[in-house]
């Protein structure tokens, strides 16, 4: 790949974890977050090690560009957390502000994986007590970051999937929603769950499991997707997703073991359409050679878009070669619109 299409570092600091928590604490402004940390340091402890934070910035692209082969896997369900290592990443569907929700009464992706890593909300308040740009965007413009080696705390199941794999089949998942109390404490409905409810649904890790992730913020529109806004999307997910290569070889993982879980990034409270998001994410792998992409569907395995997705690839994308001027253009004319949001 051309060297001048890698993106550059803004940021970077290395922090040590226990000082980073002790000194700068994460702020929790909704009650049962606070008892679920409170949790977390009875029965957990502190976890050790270093947290490595890098910002990068955007860089544009344009003229032939090499597709690598990547594997796609669409599985059901949502992040397991089941992989680890300097080449597994998993995208922070992010706001403009980093984190910027973590320790409110909202419990979407972002505040839901701040909370199962709640290192991420110190990183936060560090950043803005020393006056840095905790920013994902800034000015109209992708920043994305990376933060490696974020240690997960506990693990909360608020979708009510009691097997953990993303299907409702056969009578033991029967058994279990019937018996059980649990409900979707998703989104804004977590702040109107009980205690007993949210406490039924997480469960504290030790040993602690460690994270890398992607923090992306996808654009927002109405009506019919500009090409500006196509672009933004694509250039956005690239340059996380080679920045995370980059990062991963740095800590020395090969190019074959480079894996990004994610998602309906940009899908939910921004109405993004789902086919053009995936699309746009199986390119950016391919553009920034990433060897496995998984992109996780959530629970409605009967209603995903992915043969859809994979048509449209087959017919739009040939060869190991493309011009990205030329796909663009063909989305553009695909005429992909904008959704409503989902509430959350």
């Amino acid at each position: 790949m051309n060297p001048e299409l890698n993106p550059q570092q803004l940021q970077f600091l290395e922090l040590d974890i226990p000082t980073l928590m002790s000194k700068r604490p994460p702020v929790w402004k909704h009650p049962h977050k606070q008892a679920i940390y409170d949790r977390m340091l009875r029965e957990g402890g502190t976890p050790q090690g270093t947290l490595r934070y890098t910002r990068w910035n955007l860089v544009p692209l344009a003229g032939e560009m090499p597709l690598q082969a990547c594997v796609v896997e669409s599985p059901a369900g949502f992040y397991r957390y089941a992989e680890s290592g300097p080449g597994v990443w998993h995208v922070n569907f992010a706001d403009p502000r980093l984190f910027a929700a973590y320790g409110s009464s909202l419990m979407a992706q972002d505040e839901w994986q701040a909370l199962e890593h709640p290192v991420l909300g110190s990183l936060r308040e560090a950043l803005l007590y020393d006056e840095h740009p905790a920013l994902t965007r800034q000015d109209g413009v992708s920043t994305p970051v990376l933060v490696m080696n974020a240690p997960r705390q506990c693990a909360i199941d608020l979708m009510g999937d009691p097997r953990g794999d993303g299907t409702r089949q056969g009578w033991r998942s029967l058994f279990c929603r019937f018996t059980s109390k649990q409900r979707n404490l998703y989104g804004n409905a977590f702040r109107d769950a009980s205690l007993d409810e949210v406490m039924a649904a997480t469960k504290v890790l030790s040993p602690v499991t460690h994270t890398n992730l992607i923090a992306i913020s996808a654009p927002t529109g109405r009506e019919r997707y500009t090409q500006k806004q196509i672009r933004d999307i694509l250039e956005t997910a690239f340059a996380g997703f080679r920045a995370a290569v980059l990062e991963s070889q740095r800590a020395g993982a090969e190019m074959a073991d480079v894996v990004i879980q994610t998602g309906w990034w940009g899908c939910g409270a921004f109405g993004g359409h789902r086919v053009l998001m995936a699309l746009l994410q199986i390119l950016a792998a391919r553009l920034a050679g990433v060897s496995k992409l998984v992109f996780h569907i959530g629970l409605d395995a009967d209603f995903h878009p992915f043969g859809e997705v994979n048509a449209l690839l087959e017919k739009l994308v040939s060869g190991n070669q493309v011009s990205v001027q030329t796909l663009l253009d063909q989305f553009t004319d695909l005429g992909f619109s904008w959704g409503i949001s989902d509430g959350n």
